[in-house]
């Protein structure tokens, strides 16, 4: 039978992701967990593939999204429905001899381009990476969607009994884990927003040799994960919310690095943190950012969340006013050349929407979950969380090549965030 659904054109702001990390990482939205023996996972944490397969197949086939992949017709980008072979896109990855735990799979595997002649994604799973637990990657083209839809499509995908299915054709949803802010006013004046972009280019100059620099081709993954409400009632004492306690406990993580490499510690450092915005027109992708100064000199953490939250108050109305940073490829073409060589930013710190309730894929209980954000430009780490099962989950990735271990800054940001936890009014 000849398919016959037409083809779709790819919005100017998604085809924008195409022009994003082509020489040093692919561009895309990477969750990495642990599942737990049930289902298809045995005791072991082995995973029976072809039991995964056949239960898949029929929910792929519900999802527009996971069915097209990209073409180039008369210089622009257009979706094209393509047939699901499901063996070539959930597979087994054993990890390797260099290989000695599972973060260093997921470092090898974030670095792995899809095959752009099929649909763009990929879900690997790695039995026993930790005793009596399987792992899973999932890898989706940021083309395809951003961070809030991943969740969406995740939690379609996994079935989850606490909460209801999103609809596909749905716009994400704002999740009870993300710190919605209230407290936040939702619109700019024009001044707000003229001083929001001047403001952007305005920051002090980062002098770092370690934090900014040619990427090299190999990544260091770390996780560090808490308990959501002690985070919350800590930062919250200090004015703040979850957001900005992470914020404070990533500077402590870029503080640690510079120390470990003798680089004096600057009073502040700029990152760059996205932030969810109203979407163009039918754009899968809807993000911008604003720049915020971490103290790396405040030693008392609760200042700290208090001097940040500050800042996200008064930056985050501007940012979603000024809306998707990325409209068309030729502009994302032209800020990938400026990022190899800027020093404004230091770190991307982001924070994107968890699921709603605790996923199942095939009977088998995910019981670990961290998102990873490709490092770009010349920028050589990044963080990336999400809110999951009452937990708060961060993923660490860094150039392995120029940075201590992401395992030790993940030590550090974990320090910071006991601390906070810790803080009462």
């Amino acid at each position: 039978m000849v398919d016959t659904t037409p083809d779709v054109p790819i919005s100017p702001v998604d085809a924008a992701s195409f022009q994003l990390g082509v020489d040093v990482q692919p561009y895309l939205v990477t969750i990495a967990g642990l599942l737990s023996p049930g289902g298809f996972v045995d005791s072991d944490g082995r995973p029976d593939l072809a039991h995964l397969h056949r239960t898949l197949a029929a929910q792929i086939a519900q999802e527009p999204l996971l069915r097209q992949r990209p073409i180039m017709r008369n210089g622009s980008w257009w979706w094209t429905e393509s047939n699901i072979e499901v063996d070539l896109h959930v597979s087994l990855e054993e990890r390797g001899p260099t290989e000695p735990d599972f973060e260093a799979v997921c470092g090898r595997l974030v670095m792995q381009p899809l095959d752009t002649t099929r649909p763009l994604w990929h879900i690997a799973l790695i039995p026993v990476a930790r005793t009596g637990q399987c792992g899973i990657v999932i890898r989706v083209h940021h083309a395809v969607l951003d961070g809030a839809r991943a969740s969406d499509l995740f939690e379609r995908l996994f079935a989850s009994p606490d909460s209801k299915k999103p609809d596909p054709g749905a716009p994400p949803t704002a999740k009870t884990g993300h710190s919605p802010e209230p407290h936040i006013p939702q619109k700019a004046s024009s001044l707000d927003l003229l001083r929001f972009r001047i403001g952007t280019f305005l920051h002090r100059p980062i002098r770092s040799r370690v934090l900014l620099g040619t990427i090299g081709t190999t990544r260091s993954i770390a996780s560090v994960s808490t308990r959501t409400a002690p985070v919350v009632r800590g930062a919250q004492s200090a004015g703040g919310t979850l957001n900005d306690a992470y914020l404070v406990a990533a500077g402590t993580g870029l503080r640690f690095i510079l120390e470990d490499r003798g680089e004096s510690i600057p009073k502040t450092i700029a990152v760059s943190v996205p932030v969810a915005v109203t979407a163009i027109g039918d754009a899968r992708n809807a993000v911008g950012f604003m720049i915020i100064d971490l103290p790396l000199q405040e030693t008392d953490l609760e200042r700290a969340v208090a001097i940040v939250a500050k800042q996200t108050a008064a930056a985050k109305p501007s940012a979603r006013a000024a809306g998707t940073t990325f409209r068309s490829p030729r502009v994302a073409g032209i800020f990938d050349k400026f990022a190899k060589r800027q020093h404004m930013i230091g770190a991307v710190v982001s924070n994107v929407h968890g699921p709603r309730g605790p996923l199942t894929l095939d009977g088998a209980a995910l019981v670990q979950l961290w998102p990873l954000g490709p490092l770009a430009g010349n920028v050589r780490i990044g963080f990336t969380a999400a809110s999951y099962n009452d937990k708060f989950w961060i993923g660490i990735q860094t150039d392995a090549e120029h940075l201590p271990p992401a395992s030790k800054i993940a030590q550090a940001v974990e320090r910071a965030l006991d601390e906070i936890a810790s803080t009462t009014s």
